[in-house]
């Protein structure tokens, strides 16, 4: 079986090879663009709120409440909620490495 040389156009069921990614790719896309959704009326501004029904009183309950009152007090206390838990767990795992025998503090450099 002969190799083509690199400016003989290449025959036969190679070019069926290279051609049908190009074809597929077409084929998809074409058909993703004319696909329809089914009809009915449009679409209205949907509301998220969370189901308090069944929530005890308590801190759960609060934060669902601020949630469908205010999301940008809602924003605020999730930024203060994960700051307090960061610094909560920065400070349990540096009591933790201490009594491991590892001092995280500050370093002293001699020289």
């Amino acid at each position: 079986m002969r190799r083509p040389i690199q400016n003989q156009p290449i025959v036969g069921w190679w070019r069926l090879i290279r051609v049908v990614p190009f074809v597929v790719t077409a084929v998809v896309s074409a058909s993703a663009s004319l696909a329809w959704a089914a009809g009915g009326k449009p679409a209205t501004k949907l509301v998220n709120v969370a189901d308090t029904r069944s929530l005890p009183p308590g801190f759960p309950r609060f934060v669902a409440d601020v949630y469908n009152d205010n999301l940008l007090l809602y924003g605020l206390l999730v930024v203060v909620v994960m700051a307090l838990t960061g610094f909560i767990l920065g400070i349990v795992l540096d009591r933790v490495l201490m009594l491991l025998g590892l001092n995280l503090g500050k370093l002293q450099h001699h020289e």
